[in-house]
C-alpha cells in the first residue's frame, strides 16, 4: 500500500520524483505545466534529476508491459489488489519512483542494473574513429564527439552527448539498442543509421533497416518510423519534424573522409567546415550568406577545405595570428 501522503505529494509536487509522477498521471492542466517548467528551470539540478527519471522511463519501454505488471504484482501485499487499468498502471509505476519502491523494478528487470560494459568514447576536432562494440555492432564517430556506451542484460544504450555517430547494429530483438541524444531518442533492433547532435537539433538518417525516433515532452511526445533513405530532425522546444527522403550516402560521407555540399548556402558551408577546423572561420560578408555553392572536400585536410572557398565563391580570406579566418567579400 502507498503511504497516505502520496496523493498530496502528487497534487503539490516538490521534487523530481513527485513532479514525474504528476506529469505522468494523465490529469495535468496548463497550470500544472507552467508550474512544472518554472520548477524545472529554477535550478539546473532539478532538470538533471528529472531527466534521469525520464531516461529510466524510456528504458522501461523496452520491457514488455506484461512483465512490468508482473513485477509490480509480485511485491508483498497485505490484501488482494484489483488488476490495474493501463492508466492506473502507468501512474502507479511513476508514483513508485517517489516512493523508492521503483528500485525493486529497476533491480529485477535488469534494465538499470550495473551495466555489463561501459565505455566513454571521445574524438577530438578533426578526428574520426571506429569502435567494435561488445555485441558485434560497429560504432563510427565523427569529429568532436562524446558518447557513453552502456550494455545491460536487456538493453544496449548510447548516450550521445555531442557530435555525430554512425551505427551498424547487430540485430537482437530481445535486446533493443537505444541512442539517447536528449532532444531525440532512437530505438532499433538491427540497422545502419546516422545520428547527429548539434546545439538545438538532432538529425537521424537511416541507411538500411528501420528505426523509431521519439521526441518531445511527456505530455506531447511524438514518434516517427524511419526506413532506408529517410531522415527526421528533432528540434528543441518544437514538435518532432516530418519524415523526409534523404541522400544518406552524402550525409554519411564523413565516414569516407569527405563532406559533400550540394547547392548549399555559404553560411551553412562555413558552419560545417568549422566542425573540423582547429580555429573557426567567421563569415563577415553576411550578405553572401545565402550564396549557394557545391563541392566535395576532404575532412582530413580542413585547412585546404577552407582555402578552397575563394575558388568557388566571391570571397577572400584574411587569416589572423591566432589561426582564425575572416571570410570577406572579394
Amino acid at each position: 500500500m502507498k503511504p497516505s501522503n502520496v496523493s498530496d505529494n502528487l497534487e503539490q509536487p516538490r521534487d523530481a520524483a513527485h513532479w514525474f509522477a504528476r506529469m505522468q498521471s494523465g490529469e495535468t492542466t496548463e497550470e500544472d505545466r507552467r508550474a512544472f517548467e518554472a520548477w524545472r528551470t529554477a535550478d539546473p539540478e532539478n532538470d538533471r534529476q528529472y531527466r534521469n527519471l525520464d531516461h529510466f522511463w524510456e528504458a522501461t519501454r523496452a520491457v514488455p508491459e506484461q512483465r512490468l505488471r508482473g513485477l509490480m504484482e509480485e511485491a508483498p501485499q497485505s490484501a488482494p489488489q484489483p488488476r490495474l487499468s493501463r492508466r492506473q498502471f502507468g501512474l502507479g509505476l511513476a508514483a513508485a519512483c517517489s516512493l523508492v519502491a521503483v528500485t525493486y523494478v529497476v533491480g529485477t528487470t535488469g534494465v538499470f542494473n550495473q551495466p555489463l560494459d561501459v565505455m566513454e568514447l571521445v574524438t577530438a576536432k578533426g578526428e574520426r574513429r571506429q569502435v567494435a562494440l561488445p555485441d558485434g555492432s560497429t560504432l563510427d564517430m565523427n569529429t568532436d564527439t562524446l558518447a557513453v556506451v552502456s550494455f545491460y542484460k536487456e538493453q544496449r544504450r548510447i548516450d550521445l552527448q555531442r557530435g555525430e555517430i554512425f551505427l551498424d547494429v547487430r540485430s537482437d530483438a530481445k535486446r533493443p539498442f537505444m541512442v539517447d541524444a536528449d532532444i531525440g531518442q532512437v530505438t532499433v533492433t538491427g540497422t545502419r543509421f546516422n545520428v547527429r547532435r548539434d546545439a538545438d537539433t538532432v538529425g537521424v538518417s537511416v541507411e538500411s533497416g528501420s528505426v523509431l525516433v521519439h521526441s518531445g515532452s511527456w505530455w506531447n511526445r511524438r514518434e516517427r518510423a524511419l526506413t532506408a533513405g529517410q531522415r527526421v530532425v528533432a528540434h528543441a522546444d518544437q514538435p518532432l519534424g516530418d519524415v523526409s527522403d534523404a541522400d544518406v550516402s552524402a550525409i554519411v560521407a564523413w565516414q569516407r573522409g569527405r563532406v559533400i555540399f550540394n547547392n548549399e548556402p555559404l553560411v551553412h558551408v562555413i558552419n560545417e567546415m568549422n566542425r573540423y577546423l582547429a580555429q573557426p572561420a567567421h563569415l563577415e560578408a553576411t550578405h553572401l550568406g545565402q550564396y549557394h555553392i557545391s563541392g566535395v572536400f576532404s575532412v582530413d585536410d580542413p585547412e585546404a577545405m577552407i582555402s578552397a572557398l575563394p575558388a568557388i565563391a566571391p570571397v577572400q580570406l584574411h587569416r589572423l595570428s591566432n589561426g582564425q579566418v575572416r571570410v570577406l567579400a572579394r
